[in-house]
């Protein structure tokens, strides 16, 4: 989960940095000519001098840290916002170019803890900067010629255009990579899950899982009167597969015996690995019908080939059955099919053993 929390913050951090000053070097190359059409040298000057730096930074951003492109991106429009506010007045309305500062802040800020720290004091900066702009008239110099109402109109449509698609990408940014996120974060909920509940090697339900199914057939009300049964088996001689064939091979006839004993059960069934080469199965309600289930398992084991590498091996498995108990005491019923499983292991194993001990 860290790698992928650093991942998403280096799309939205980086790339998206990158997409962001794309947009504002595209606002300085539309103006440029602009501006030198109405001779505001200082403007024009500035407008091509920033684009072009803007175009490096791009270029080169896959190897600067992304924090030199954003410092590059606010520093600019903060400076360009103060620029046009000492040359022409607030009138000039370059300040809602930093309205996008904002909502990208706000967009770094909700990525983190440790991000959102970083982004209060440039956050602060902007927000008063603006209130200024907005509070007082200002009128540093009236040496420079004032916009005209065309030109105006178009260097207020191209910062407010500019300032809108930015946001709106900033927004699209936060819905699709935080809905990503939310997906990524939901199948690795349902994998723990997952995880928490089944066996990893056989993929059938563990220990844990059976306890918690267990308990629920012995104390919830909606399970009052439904009777179950309760076998345990086990591998007979199961040690010496993995004396002769290796770990590996027991842990393959793990997988292999499981995947034919889950294809053979009846429905209603509860089939776990409760511990090495030990299986736990509960009959729920068709408990008439659970020994003779258990015999045709035992069969189908007996006559299954199980290979490994071209290698044929026999199996066979030993299994005990636990009477239905009406007092729903699973405790006392495991320790029946547990003597039971001794039993047949003490008179031949390949057997079904059930009935009281």
């Amino acid at each position: 989960m860290p790698n992928f929390i650093r991942k998403i913050q280096y799309l939205l951090i980086k790339k998206d940095t990158c997409a962001l000053c794309s947009l504002i070097c595209a606002m300085h190359i539309i103006l440029a000519p602009l501006c030198f059409s109405q001779k505001f040298d200082i403007l024009s000057c500035y407008h091509i001098t920033v684009a072009v730096l803007y175009i490096i930074a791009i270029i080169l951003s896959s190897a600067i840290p992304a924090i030199f492109l954003f410092t590059l991106c606010y520093i600019e429009t903060i400076a360009y916002s103060i620029l046009t506010l000492i040359l022409h007045g607030s009138d000039a309305g370059s300040y809602i170019l930093t309205l996008t500062l904002l909502a990208y802040l706000f967009m770094i800020s909700i990525i983190s803890r440790r991000t959102a720290k970083y982004t209060l004091f440039p956050a602060t900066l902007t927000l008063i900067l603006i209130l200024s702009i907005q509070t007082f008239d200002f009128k540093v110099t009236t040496n420079v010629t004032p916009f005209t109402n065309d030109f105006y109109l178009i260097h207020y449509s191209v910062i407010a255009g500019t300032s809108i698609i930015t946001i709106i990408y900033i927004a699209y940014v936060i819905r699709t990579k935080f809905f990503r996120f939310r997906e990524k974060t939901k199948v690795k909920t349902n994998f723990l899950n997952y995880s928490a509940t089944h066996d990893a090697l056989t993929k059938i339900y563990n220990r844990r899982r059976a306890s918690e199914i267990i308990s629920n057939y012995t104390t919830k009300s909606e399970y009052t009167n439904i009777l179950f049964s309760v076998c345990i088996f086990d591998i007979d001689d199961f040690k010496k597969i993995n004396d002769r064939f290796g770990h590996d091979c027991g842990d393959a006839v793990l997988k292999l015996l499981s995947s034919l004993i889950l294809r053979s059960l009846p429905e209603n069934t509860i089939f776990a690995r409760w511990g090495g080469e030990e299986f736990l199965i509960i009959f729920v309600g068709n408990t008439e019908i659970a020994e003779e289930a258990l015999e045709t398992i035992r069969s189908r084991v007996q006559d299954y080939s199980f290979r490994y590498f071209n290698k044929a091996i026999k199996l066979t498995i030993t299994l005990g059955l636990s009477h239905p108990d009406k007092s729903f005491n699973f405790s006392k019923m495991l320790i029946e099919a547990d003597k039971n499983l001794m039993k047949g292991k003490q008179t031949g194993k390949n057997r079904v053993v059930s009935g009281a001990a």
